[in-house]
């Protein structure tokens, strides 16, 4: 048995956010391309670019909901959602609760109409994982198993419960385990270290503080620039002929972050004490064009 949720008030709510990121992203990112530069054009960019990472992931999560899926055979229940699957086994489900006879909480965690991923507290139950897609208690269906409990959305939840018990009553063709499989493993196993998170979102904060540097020292800049490195009595001196060649050190900063990050994912999944050494000499590289920069400006 395969069954989709309702899922067309959640798709077009989901698609609104898209639309709405991305228009805000192309009135930031255009507000900085016409402005003057300095820490307001920064933020404008900065701005830009949240909004289009925030487009993104509305957009992932609402790929996720069109994929939105239970499906039930006589080994178990298993409720895909995006490159998230649920395997519940059948044997472990101890009771089917309506959304009526206990009522609807609010969701921690992706909750918009018609779209509901998250946990919540329900009375009488307990933590619940919510894939659900509900409008009225009516369409929610708790499944509450030895292990946990999930809340799921079908059209008839009296018609889902009597199909759960034949296939019970029939027995199992395979032992199968109560566990969570996720597809993209690279990415994931960097999603669920959080030492490899906090490296990563590191690296990233510090490539924006050397754009911030290079946007509010912009606009004071001559024309021509003479950037002696290192400071000594010794040293050779650059010319630059026009101060914007001196935007090609924040690209440099972004396009090896860029490379960092991707060999700190493919380096995390093979070793992850090698993925912490990738992710610090990302951090590493880019505190290192930061100074750079402060020192030839100086």
């Amino acid at each position: 048995m395969y069954c989709q949720p309702p899922r067309a008030l959640g798709l077009i709510v989901g698609s609104i956010l898209v639309m709405w990121s991305v228009g805000v992203a192309f009135l930031l990112l255009n507000a900085g391309i016409s402005g003057q530069g300095g820490l307001l054009g920064f933020f404008a960019y900065a701005g830009g670019v949240a909004s289009l990472m925030l487009a993104v992931v509305f957009a992932s999560w609402t790929y996720a909901l069109a994929t939105l899926a239970y499906s039930l055979d006589r080994n178990g229940l298993v409720i895909a959602w995006g490159s998230i699957r649920q395997v519940i086994p059948l044997h472990a489900i101890e009771r089917l609760v309506p959304g009526s006879s206990v009522g609807v909480p609010h969701v921690r965690g992706i909750s918009w109409w018609g779209h509901y991923i998250g946990s919540a507290e329900v009375a009488r139950i307990g933590s619940v994982l919510f894939y659900s897609t509900h409008q009225a208690a009516e369409q929610l269906l708790y499944v509450v198993t030895n292990e946990r409990a999930y809340a799921i959305s079908v059209e008839d939840p009296a018609a889902f419960a009597q199909e759960v018990q034949t296939r019970q009553d029939l027995g199992p063709t395979a032992a199968i385990t109560h566990r969570v499989e996720r597809a993209g493993p690279l990415f994931q196993t960097v999603l669920v270290d959080p030492w490899a998170r906090w490296l990563a979102v590191g690296a990233v904060v510090a490539c924006a503080l050397v754009w911030a540097q290079i946007a509010v020292r912009y606009p004071g800049l001559p024309p021509a620039l003479t950037l002696p490195w290192p400071h000594t009595s010794q040293s050779a001196v650059i010319t630059v002929t026009a101060r914007e060649a001196i935007l090609e050190l924040p690209g440099t900063a972004t396009l090896l972050l860029t490379v960092n990050l991707a060999l700190g994912v493919l380096a995390h999944a093979w070793d992850r004490m090698a993925g912490y050494l990738v992710l610090g000499a990302a951090v590493a590289v880019q505190v290192v064009i930061f100074v750079a920069i402060l020192l030839a400006l100086a």
